[in-house]
């Protein structure tokens, strides 16, 4: 009995060990063209995002609003810059709604929700903090 047992263990191994060769050389799900292509589309939109903000942060009415906060310039870009994907993404929506509500269409009043830039401003005092 334990002779067949390692005949069958002899002829069971090099079957074992080559289909698990086999099965580690399946193509990729995700070339790699393709990984690196959503990469720099991610990084792109981040650097909107980045700008956006910026944009909203370097007006003159948002950088009085800062200055009765205590907050430079130079502290929202740094907090900017290390803002994380989440964090970045809810200010830009904000930072969105900022810009959109300014001369559209040819008006010629500025219309900013004072809420929508005082949160603006809070999340990067937070974060600048």
């Amino acid at each position: 009995m334990q002779l067949s047992q390692k005949v069958v263990a002899l002829f069971l191994i090099p079957v074992l060990l080559s289909s698990t060769q086999a099965f580690a050389q399946q193509a990729r799900v995700v070339d790699s063209f393709a990984l690196s292509q959503a990469l720099a589309q991610k990084a792109d939109a981040e650097t909107s995002q980045r700008e956006l903000v910026r944009r909203v942060l370097d007006r003159s009415d948002a950088r009085e609003i800062a200055g009765r906060f205590g907050l430079t310039l130079q502290q929202a870009d740094s907090a900017i810059a290390t803002l994380s994907a989440a964090d970045l993404n809810t200010l830009a929506q904000h930072a969105g709604a900022v810009e959109a509500n300014t001369l559209a269409g040819g008006a010629s009043t500025v219309v900013i929700s004072t809420t929508t830039l005082l949160l603006v401003l809070i999340i990067v005092i937070l974060l600048a903090n």
